[in-house]
């Protein structure tokens, strides 16, 4: 049935590790220039992504992109850890 297993809380980006994945759950902005931001650079809900980087800026991996952000930004994406 399910192949890998996962947690259901979500946290904010910016608490996970370095070479941790997981699935983006929501956006905690109401800020709708970052929300289309977001989108445009390929990050939405229900994809994976992984956190390759923390310092000095949060580098992701999305699909085949790696995309580096901002602490605000990386605040403002929900994940829910997947292993």
């Amino acid at each position: 049935m399910f192949t890998q297993s996962f947690t259901v809380e979500s946290f904010a980006l910016n608490l996970m590790k370095e070479k941790e994945k997981g699935i983006i759950t929501q956006f905690r902005k109401n800020d709708e220039d970052l929300l289309r931001k977001l989108i445009a650079m390929g990050i939405m809900p229900g994809l994976s992504i992984t956190l390759e980087q923390r310092f000095p800026s949060y580098v992701v991996k999305v699909g085949g992109t790696r995309i580096a952000l901002d602490r605000s930004i990386a605040k403002a994406i929900y994940v829910r850890k997947t292993r």
